[in-house]
């Protein structure tokens, strides 16, 4: 009785410390484990759904609802009627409606930033001075919605006829269709172990992209589980229609369109069923949808947009690097002293290479995890991290999540998979595109890959 009264007086005055909030998310908690036993059968959870509700419930975010995002798509798609008002425009016409969308686009992130600004400088004060740049907001907003449906039915135009040229078309059929609809995307939330770069556990989140709420739920994964935690904005998901996220860069929304359509057709064959049976081929399948998307886009650039066509890398710059920020960290190690000796270079003229500085850091990383070393390896990535930042690269997170998530474009500079050199080999030694393609969708495993590159005996 006397320990139950104990125990009472702790609960009062626990509860007089706890938020409307925080009491919330305690009682969410409570509700989720009890769910968890409930859907076991009253019998003990394993340590991997124990695990999934304990990161659910450590999310700020609800999941996203495909269900509800593919009928709205649905329902849109066939109920906008804009192939018909197609007919009506020419190529020109068509490809000017388009500019102009991306030109209001790009009017819309500018006055984004610009209201940040004013309410980051004058949080109290700044209404009066919001007022006009909302207004013009709302009045963009409102174009960009009654142009958006024909505007999307262009590039699904422009975009078919690419593939057709590329040979990638069944008697002038190219199957699926290509389907995508703008839209704000969900996040996606990836979950790595901290002695070793794997994804463990992920799942799409709601679109709600505020970095505070994010970082939060991210390190309460981390506090809660001893894992790596990152949270990340998606430039598009092969769902059906394809979600795209609107923005102004032209040469990247025709690239990832084309990227999102190579997902529909892999999913048809053996390599994109097998998408997610391990993160080889997750990484196979990524790497694919980058080459051919990278590919038609700059083609549909050349084609209908010569403007957007990308240019190649400038030349060395003038400007000395700033100083890292990152000397002071107490825990580096002698092996990354001569590291960032070299990251500062004092007055040597240099220019940042991103790619290649992220690739440098992760080959060193996955050196110092396989060494065991995980705290050295999680001090260098926040010494890196803040390294990023003061060239100009906002990076919130750097850790083992990251490259778990991001490690999964096998071409990009968070890869140190061979998996993305030795495809783009393959492309290279193949006839064209549709060659190209054709090969790799019957692939199963890595080592598909790998006799697909053995010369012919």
């Amino acid at each position: 009785m006397k320990k139950l009264a104990a125990g009472n007086v702790h609960l009062v005055a626990l509860a007089a410390t706890v938020t409307p909030s925080g009491l919330r998310r305690t009682a969410w908690k409570a509700i989720a484990l009890l769910l968890t036993l409930l859907l076991v059968g009253g019998g003990a959870p394993s340590s991997l759904q124990l695990r999934a509700v304990t990161i659910k419930t450590e999310v700020a975010l609800p999941d996203f609802s495909f269900a509800a995002w593919e009928l709205r798509a649905f329902v849109q798609m066939f109920g906008a009627g804009e192939q018909n008002r197609l007919v009506r425009l020419s190529e020109d016409e068509q490809v000017e409606l388009v500019r102009a969308y991306m030109k209001r686009r790009q009017r819309i992130e500018d006055l984004e930033v610009e209201l940040s600004q004013i309410v980051a400088l004058s949080p109290q004060d700044g209404t009066a001075s919001q007022a006009e740049p909302r207004r013009e907001l709302a009045a963009l907003h409102g174009q960009q919605e009654a142009r958006r449906p024909l505007v999307e039915a262009i590039l699904e135009r422009q975009v078919r006829a690419e593939l057709i040229d590329a040979g990638l078309d069944q008697r002038g059929i190219v199957w699926p269709p290509v389907s995508f609809t703008f839209i704000e995307p969900p996040l996606k939330l990836t979950v790595s172990p901290r002695e070793r770069i794997a994804t463990i556990h992920s799942r799409v989140l709601q679109t709600e992209f505020d970095p505070v709420t994010l970082a939060e739920s991210e390190r309460a994964i981390e506090e809660s589980s001893n894992l790596s935690a990152h949270i990340s904005r998606i430039g598009g998901m092969a769902v059906y229609p394809a979600i795209v996220v609107e923005q102004s860069s032209l040469a990247w929304v025709l690239s990832t369109i084309a990227h999102e359509w190579t997902h529909h057709y892999l999913f048809l064959f053996p390599l994109g069923l097998r998408y997610a049976t391990n993160d080889e081929l997750t990484t196979i399948n990524e790497t694919v949808s980058d080459i051919l998307g990278d590919e038609i886009g700059e083609r549909l650039a050349r084609r209908y947009y010569p403007e957007a066509v990308p240019q190649p890398p400038a030349g060395p710059g003038t400007a000395a690097e700033e100083d890292c920020a990152c000397n002071t960290f107490e825990l580096w190690t002698n092996a990354l002293e001569a590291d960032q000796q070299r990251w500062e270079r004092p007055g040597r003229p240099s220019r940042f290479d991103f790619r290649r500085e992220m690739r440098e850091t992760r080959l060193r990383v996955d050196d110092l995890l396989e060494a065991g070393l995980v705290e050295t390896a999680e001090a260098y990535m926040e010494a890196r991290r803040r390294y990023f930042v003061a060239q100009g690269y906002p990076l919130r997170v750097l850790n083992q999540a990251y490259f778990a998530f991001y490690g999964n474009y096998a071409t990009g500079a968070a890869s140190s998979s061979p998996i993305g050199p030795q495809l783009q080999r393959l492309r290279a030694e193949s006839d064209d595109l549709a060659h190209f393609l054709t090969t790799v969708r019957w692939f199963t495993s890595v080592g598909d890959l790998v006799e697909a590159l053995r010369p012919p005996e």
